[in-house]
């Protein structure tokens, strides 16, 4: 029996074929309210249209890299623990009494052992058609900076 049951049950995920029309619609969605953006930026400021819009998109396929690359790689799962300890936070006796109890009654773990099961998460689709999706995004800012600029 595991000590530390999964309170979320993994299931199969959808087939692609399932799964692509909501991601085609996310994609549109994140490409309109990046063209919007530009826009605002366009108006504000002195900058050319495209320009403004090109960059926005590269901005946003940057942000999607960077979150989908970060969960995907399971570096989001290392640094909960992290944060905890940089902001110093504190748990409660009884937290404290849990955590000694389930401690022991669970064999110890290597911290190199952590480590790698830290690295090596499950499989995450989202993760990386998030990956996939920045990337397209910034291809599509780069034409368009390069192309009307």
């Amino acid at each position: 029996m595991d000590p530390f049951p999964d309170p979320t049950p993994h299931e199969d995920p959808l087939p692609l074929i399932d799964r692509l029309p909501d991601y085609l619609a996310t994609f549109g969605i994140g490409l309109a309210v990046s063209i919007a953006v530009g826009l605002v930026v366009w108006l504000v400021s002195e900058v050319s249209l495209a320009s403004s819009v090109g960059y926005t998109i590269i901005l946003y396929g940057v942000v999607l890299l960077l979150a989908g690359g970060a969960s995907g790689g399971g570096y989001t799962n290392l640094g909960v623990g992290a944060v905890g300890a940089m902001f110093g936070a504190r748990r409660t006796d009884e937290e404290h009494a849990e955590l000694n109890e389930s401690w022991h009654r669970s064999p110890r773990m290597d911290p190199r052992e952590r480590l790698r099961r830290g690295l090596r998460p499950e499989a995450n689709p989202r993760a990386f058609w998030q990956v996939v999706g920045g990337g397209i995004y910034v291809a599509i800012g780069l034409m368009i900076v390069v192309t009307w600029s």
